[in-house]
């Protein structure tokens, strides 16, 4: 299976959240190449608070423009996408991986400004964008988007 393989992380991850970097830095991540943007979120990430135990919530932003892929085949794509960050990454601690795809044409500009305040968007309504995540059958689920404010904060680690 075709992958990118992560050797550099973001400067800001260094300074802003040492032990995450540790652990990514000491990992091996591996994307497909439909992802153009990793963002950390959760405990481990810009909300804090982690516990030893605690998994890393990664949003891997993909290239998908959903208006030109067939329904019928939109799934299988996804799932790949996540798998092969799940089976070809190795992370001492638990990946959480989560595939967003754009899913009006906005261009995803809510994972381009660090705060919702700063978000001037068009499409602050319900399911502007789409999140595909792994169930622990193994099997993807497409899950709605209730509210963008939800994402934050987040942390940019990677980007093509």
């Amino acid at each position: 299976m075709d992958y990118l393989e992560i050797h550099e992380f973001d400067p800001k991850l260094k300074k802003k959240l040492p032990e995450t970097f540790k652990i990514l830095n000491s990992s091996s991540v591996r994307i497909s190449p439909h992802v153009k943007k990793i963002t950390l979120h959760g405990s481990r990430g810009p909300a804090g608070k982690f516990r030893p135990d605690s998994d890393l919530d990664l949003c891997l932003v993909t290239d998908i423009d959903i208006r030109l892929v067939p329904e019928h085949l939109l799934d299988a794509l996804l799932l790949r996408i996540l798998l092969t960050t799940q089976q070809n990454s190795q992370c001492p601690v638990k990946l959480d991986v989560a595939a967003i795809f754009d899913h009006v044409g906005c261009g995803l500009r809510c994972f381009y400004v660090d705060k919702y305040k700063k978000l001037k968007c068009r499409n602050e309504s319900d399911g502007c964008m789409g999140v595909y995540k792994l169930q622990e059958d193994g099997k993807g689920v497409l899950l709605p988007i209730t509210r963008v404010e939800k994402i934050y904060p987040y942390l940019t680690i990677w980007q093509r």
